[in-house]
């Protein structure tokens, strides 16, 4: 494979092409000077801090768009929210950096070291991140390589970070951890990803082939419309993972481990309902509590039925008819529900936490606390931890002190919607429609994109 590769002259430092340490006063002073260039003021500069050592610097929220920070030492250093829009970090070592939240949108990252850095919620869309090398050259006019081997990105936090169309190639290792990570039509082709957390994330369109996924955690994830051609998935979790028959043709799903087929049950669905509801009115004395955890259930209709403390954990119930089903204080975590019908669902005392519900019809549901019986009016409240909640119909629901602690809810229809005393710490709101919402006494810290 032919990789990128820029040879710099040495200019003296530590012999391999270091500059030198950058302190902290003499950053604070270039980025003064850098942000007067992107300005337009004068008294400008443009940074460029190719082989500096800038290892431990505290650069958060620093403004470092366009800035040039070739085979730079960025160990440790402290980049969350930092704006490095089309930055030139090609060769930059970026080991346990931490860059929550940073935009590295359109970012030249070939060859970065990423080892253990953090870049949850990071914004990588477009950002080059393929093999690249840094050659350097002695006194002699020899081209002396800068590092042994090929950089990867190993053991690095992805939470939640948008990668779409993000130029990758096979630099990531494994134990990467990218929950709920947006990589929609990213370029993964030869990565080895073994061992990795990839709940909850998107891959329609990207390209996998030949990638390893050997025991990932694939729970929720969304596969539909990959390439997938000869994928390793040899022990991969697919339990709740959305994809369809064509999606898998050119690669091989007996090694891994995939949501429990109805026809390998002990009893039929509306066999195991029946034991379920009668053990729910006879307050457990008879019959037999649903347990459908990992059961596939696309395009169920259970309208109306009785699912209340039923253990749904990780079952596939998308595109499922679900108006009217009554879920009290059922477990419904890591739910895979993305466009089911859940209209007048009862959901009251529920946990929901970690679910994938994207394009679900949830007008009406009842997501308040549920009065427990023999309790004295102890309540349970509904939880949607880190639930997704994209393009959500919750017109008229009543969430009254449900907690969604960082869950997204980019785009949901909230108009006329019941959010008192709710927990919305950390949430995303983007583009949400809170037109006639009650929120009264609810916990917006930390939340993204209210508009009232």
């Amino acid at each position: 494979m032919v990789m990128d590769t820029i040879v710099w002259p040495d200019e003296g430092g530590d012999g391999r092409g270091l500059k030198g340490r950058l302190t902290q006063p003499m950053f604070t002073e270039l980025a003064r000077l850098h942000f007067n260039y992107l300005n337009g003021k004068r008294d400008a500069k443009r940074l460029v801090l190719n082989f500096f050592d800038c290892s431990d610097l505290k650069l958060d929220g620093a403004d470092l768009r366009e800035a040039e920070m070739v085979g730079a030492r960025l160990c440790g250093s402290q980049l969350q929210g930092a704006r490095l829009s089309g930055a030139n970090l090609f060769g930059a070592d970026c080991t346990g950096a931490n860059m929550r939240d940073a935009a590295l949108d359109r970012a030249d990252l070939r060859g970065a070291i990423l080892s253990n850095a953090v870049l949850s919620g990071a914004d990588l869309r477009r950002a080059d991140i393929r093999n690249g090398f840094i050659l350097h050259q002695d006194e002699d006019g020899n081209l002396i390589p800068m590092r042994e081997a090929d950089s990867v990105i190993d053991g690095a936090n992805l939470d939640r970070a948008k990668m779409t169309g993000a130029r990758i190639g096979r630099i990531f290792g494994h134990r990467t951890s990218m929950l709920n990570a947006d990589l929609t039509n990213a370029n993964l082709a030869n990565a080895d990803l073994s061992d990795s957390d990839m709940r909850g994330a998107i891959f329609a369109g990207a390209d996998l082939t030949n990638t390893c996924l050997r025991g990932c955690v694939l729970h929720g994830a969304v596969l539909a419309g990959a390439l997938l051609d000869n994928t390793d998935l040899e022990g991969a979790d697919l339990t709740a993972s959305q994809y369809g028959y064509i999606d898998m043709l050119k690669c091989d799903l007996s090694r891994a481990i995939t949501s429990i087929e109805l026809d390998s049950l002990d009893k039929s669905v509306a066999e195991l309902l029946r034991d379920h509801m009668l053990w729910v009115r006879s307050l457990g004395r008879e019959g037999h509590q649903a347990d459908l955890s990992r059961v596939d259930l696309r395009k169920a209709d259970l309208t109306g039925f009785d699912l209340s403390a039923a253990n749904l954990t990780l079952t596939n119930m998308s595109y499922a008819n679900l108006a009217g089903t009554q879920f009290r204080a059922a477990n419904l975590s890591q739910l895979m529900a993305m466009h089911a019908d859940m209209t007048d669902a009862d959901l009251r005392g529920a946990r929901l936490d970690r679910a994938n519900l994207v394009g679900c019809t949830m007008a009406h549901v009842r997501l308040s606390p549920l009065v427990l019986t023999g309790t004295s009016g102890r309540q349970a409240h509904a939880s949607l931890r880190n639930a997704r909640l994209e393009d959500v119909k919750l017109t008229g629901a009543d969430l009254t002190g449900a907690d969604l602690s960082g869950s997204r809810l980019t785009r949901a229809d909230l108009r006329q919607a019941n959010l008192k005393g709710a927990l919305l710490l950390d949430c995303d709101l983007t583009g949400a429609d809170l037109r006639g919402a009650d929120i009264a006494g609810a916990d917006l810290r930390g939340a993204a994109g209210v508009r009232l």
